[in-house]
């Protein structure tokens, strides 16, 4: 329950937002109160602001009320600066506004921008943003400006305060300041004379200060991102300057970012990179000041226990398990603007490694599959090494930075701390560029003694760091909450109190983000700690790193995969400890709706998840225990009666369809919206495209013994129910028929599977919970597929990619050669038949089973053959998700909230792979979405 100054603040809120954009339900601030740290707390209040009046009006009434509040984006701080106890403000989903000027030298984006994002949107010009982290295609702009993250690549002159050109920001007291403004200068000049002046007044003594001077100048030399960034008072005059490089890198305690200008940077087109293999850890940092030496883009060390995190990858090559325990690798990247700049990059890398000996001879790559292994394999260290942890305790990533001529020693002395604190499973990896490593290892905080021992090891660290090398203690993670208590020990008493001043200028009532980078606490580090008990095999290795957000359908519209599991894990420890039932009932009754009606299951966060952690699968689960007896035994007379289930299907399309055309759209979308609100949403949502029963049963066709040309075809119990909508052509078919047609065009023999109205390949039971019902039905399939096509003689055809990804989950083992209707067209059906007239323009959309398939590009081949202009939708999933189009109709109107706008107007057609997702596409959309077979039969008439 909030207390009164939050009661306060949230009812003054109310006057101004839409109550939706105000959070207090506890499912909802757990599921918000987590970063990729190992830290943990829980806001009063989560509000979503949509623009910047929005913002201004929430920090402006948390100042009045001297409310501390956080400023976030996608929460993906690896150090605990994302998450608050108190107010958090969350800039996202409305906040992906960009504009790129100067033929792409400058570009501008609003905080909500994924940075893969960003760099997708500069690619037309060749460039990119500077910085690089391995988290790029989930970190937003907003974190990786106000952590001031860098990368492999872009070292220390391409990171954002490097590359920043202007910043729009938004003061504690609602001021706004846009550095690219004359005015807007002018004004804050009048209204807040004091912060430039105390700003100036700190460059000044710095200046004056020799010794301190010299300090700054040699700290930033390598990567630092401890405490403020003091190197603008050296770096720049003009306070505005100095003003907006502050900003970078002080993780939003000093004031909220609302847009940020950057320069941006080449964006090479030829690039390779080649693996050095060393026999140890000091070889391999003895070689680096050679390769910087060299034209390289990059140099990533990974230590012995980094590879083995990823060996066990299909892509991985094999010498990986057999290298020997004390074995390092560096990935050295080179980038070049043609082939014989990147040949001739390559022969002086050789040049200067000619005295450094390695274990084997290397070889640079630029073949896309190798190549993107490497770099794939090396961004997602941290949640890979993460995953080796042992089941209930906390993944922990450190981030230090040493002088490079003292790299080798550092990364021995590392290792040896490591050792005398028995912490086996450190892994170290990093940017041995700039003398950059990062130390991941797991810790158990279940125990008083446990904890100290990461407190004892925490501080004989800071000992090595600043002490013994005078490195850095954040080099790219930012501060945070892990190492505010020693900011002051690496910067020493003066340098700290000019922090504390910055600190004062920018927040005098000391509530931006409170706790984070200057704190007074000396244990904070030790406190809040995450709890990651035990919740189910396939989220236990998680480490909420917050890869998957952007690949979830229904994030922003209720949780994403990474709070699915924060939610999990909280009721799994509540329901073990007993500690507060009354909330874990609370959760326990919003779950309902929040971790299982509205997770579309499929799958896609685990393309994005480096340890392939399906939250769709774990959510299935969830459903599966809460099945009752009644529910399975429902579910088996379904599974054995399906043949009589479609035809009622078919039967029940049909009437819908007649009061459709005897009520018109519109009445019959206001009637049918209205009967489901008195049914309590149980009655599914009508929308335009409903279809109408198929026209006719499957009806066998005879076999033709002497043609060999034969095809197993199996239409899907959808397609076998469901017929054309509304906006279909007469002239068009059902999708059965029409497929029968096409086959028969392209000289194929169709053969049906027997009792094929009564077969199916088990979704519609598994993606419910029904996992053994499904998989009953999913081998009664197999094995009429086996007869059909003479023990795998014969292709089988699926009609919706769905379906086949269902069947070729369970039996990927089969004899039978299945295929998805995207392959079977492009290797069968294709080239048998001439393209007779191409389309103008059209749409094509590859539903989540043709992503994790990897069938897209070949969904692209297909449309080209059949249109001269090709659209790609880029989106996630639709959200229809089966049935949930119908039942959870928010879920698809909300994955579908962009689609129109990538969609010309003189866009002639809509095509995708499964029927369900064509209804909601099309019901949502400027477009009507068919099966892609309908393009290829019109195509070659």
């Amino acid at each position: 329950m909030l207390s009164e100054s939050y009661a306060s603040f949230t009812r003054e809120l109310e006057k101004h937002l839409p109550p939706q954009q105000i959070i207090t339900d506890p499912l909802q601030t757990l599921a918000y109160g987590t970063d990729a740290s190992f830290y943990r707390l829980t806001p009063q209040v989560v509000v979503e602001v949509r623009n910047e009046a929005e913002a201004i009006g929430v920090i402006a009434l948390a100042h009045q009320k001297k409310l501390p509040i956080t400023y976030r984006a996608a929460g993906t701080s690896l150090s605990g600066q994302a998450i608050t106890d108190s107010i958090l403000l969350i800039a996202t989903h409305h906040w992906k506004e960009y504009s790129i000027d100067n033929k792409g030298l400058r570009a501008t984006f609003q905080p909500g921008i994924i940075g893969g994002r960003a760099n997708i949107l500069l690619a037309p010009y060749g460039r990119k943003i500077g910085p690089d982290p391995g988290s790029i295609n989930a970190a937003m702009i907003g974190g990786i400006a106000a952590n001031n993250a860098s990368g492999m690549c872009c070292g220390t002159a391409q990171n954002s305060y490097n590359t920043v050109a202007d910043i729009r920001l938004v003061f504690y007291d609602g001021t706004v300041l846009d550095t690219a403004d004359a005015v807007s200068r002018h004004a804050f000049e009048i209204k807040h004379p004091e912060i430039l002046a105390e700003i100036l007044a700190i460059h000044q003594e710095i200046q004056q200060d020799t010794v301190l001077y010299e300090r700054i100048k040699r700290k930033y030399k390598i990567k630092n991102t401890t405490g403020y960034s003091l190197n603008a008072f050296i770096d720049y005059q003009d306070p505005f300057d100095i003003l907006k490089h502050l900003m970078i890198g002080s993780e939003g305690t000093l004031a909220f970012i609302s847009t940020i200008t950057y320069h941006t940077v080449v964006n090479y087109q030829k690039k390779a990179c080649s693996l050095l293999v060393f026999d140890s850890i000091t070889a391999a940092c003895q070689a680096v000041p050679y390769l910087k030496k060299s034209p390289v883009a990059a140099v990533e060390l990974l230590d012995r226990n980094s590879i083995r995190s990823i060996e066990d990858e299909p892509q991985a090559p094999d010498y990986f398990k057999t290298l020997p325990e004390s074995a390092c690798l560096l990935l050295v990247e080179i980038q070049a603007n043609d082939t014989h700049e990147l040949m001739q990059k390559e022969e002086e890398i050789r040049q200067a490694m000619a005295s450094i000996s390695t274990l084997a001879p290397f070889i640079f790559t630029s073949d896309p599959k190798e190549y993107a292994f490497n770099w794939k394999a090396r961004n997602g260290l941290l949640p890979t090494t993460g995953a080796l942890r042992a089941t209930g305790t906390t993944c922990i990533i450190e981030d230090v930075a040493f002088p490079l001529d003292r790299l080798a020693e550092a990364s021995l002395a590392l290792q040896q701390l490591f050792a005398q604190y028995h912490y086996d499973d450190a892994v170290l990896f990093g940017h041995a560029l700039e003398g950059n490593l990062h130390l991941v290892f797991s810790q158990d905080f279940s125990s008083k003694s446990s904890i100290q021992r990461y407190a004892n090891l925490m501080d004989d660290l800071v000992h090595l760091v600043v002490v013994q090398f005078d490195g850095s203690l954040k080099a790219e993670h930012g501060t945070g909450r892990n190492m505010a208590p020693f900011v002051e020990r690496e910067w020493g008493e003066q340098a700290y109190s000019f922090m504390l001043r910055i600190k004062h200028i920018f927040d005098p009532h000391h509530v931006i983000n409170p706790g984070v980078m200057i704190n007074a606490n000396p244990t904070i580090h030790l406190e809040n700690l995450k709890s990651t008990p035990a919740t189910h095999p396939i989220i236990d290795t998680c480490i909420e790193c917050g890869f998957c957000e952007s690949h979830c359908v229904s994030e922003g519209l209720t949780l994403s995969p990474r709070q699915r599991i924060v939610v999990g894990r909280e009721i799994a420890h509540l329901a073990q400890t007993h500690e507060n039932p009354k909330l874990l009932e609370h959760l326990r009754k919003q779950a309902k709706y929040y971790v299982d009606d509205t997770c579309a299951t499929d799958g896609l966060c685990a393309v994005a998840c480096p340890v392939k952690i399906d939250t769709g699968k774990y959510v299935k689960s969830w459903r599966s225990n809460h099945l009752t007896v009644k529910n399975h035994q429902d579910a088996l007379y379904f599974a054995a009666h399906l043949n009589r289930i479609t035809q009622l299907g078919r039967y029940s399309l049909k009437f819908v369809r007649f009061f459709q055309n005897t009520l018109g759209d519109r009445i019959m979308l206001r009637l049918s919206t209205k009967m489901r609100a008195w049914s309590n949403n149980k009655l599914p949502q009508w929308n335009t495209a409903m279809p109408t029963g198929t026209k006719t049963a499957i009806k066998p066709l005879p076999l033709t013994e002497h043609n060999d040309h034969k095809v197993v075809y199996f239409p899907s119990c959808i397609n076998r129910t469901m017929g054309k909508s509304k906006d279909y052509t007469k002239q068009d078919l059902d999708l059965k028929d029409l497929i029968v047609l096409l086959l028969h065009r392209a000289r194929y023999e169709v053969i049906y599977p027997e009792n094929v109205t009564n077969l199916c390949c088990g979704m519609p039971f598994s993606s419910k919970g029904f996992h053994d019902e499904g998989l009953q039905k999913s081998t009664a399939l197999e094995e009429a597929l086996v007869i059909a096509s003479e023990q795998g003689k014969y292709p089988v055809l699926f009609d919706m990619s769905p379906c086949y990804y269902t069947f070729h989950d369970q039996h990927d083992q089969s004899i039978v050669p299945f295929y998805d209707p995207i392959e079977f067209v492009l290797d069968f059906v294709l080239p048998s038949l001439s393209i007779t007239k191409m389309r103008d323009e059209i749409t094509i959309f590859p539903v989540c089973s043709v992503k994790k398939l990897g069938l897209e590009k070949k969904l692209v081949d297909i449309a080209k053959q059949c249109a001269k202009k090709v659209n790609y939708i880029d989106s996630n999933c639709c959200g229809f998700a089966g049935d949930r189009g119908f039942t959870f109709p928010e879920l698809n109107q909300h994955g579908t909230k962009n689609i129109t706008q990538q969609i010309p107007t003189t866009c002639s057609g809509g095509y995708s792979t499964s029927r369900t997702c064509e209804i909601g596409l099309t019901a949502h959309s400027n477009q009507r979405f068919q099966s892609i077979f309908y393009l290829i039969e019109e195509v070659t008439r």
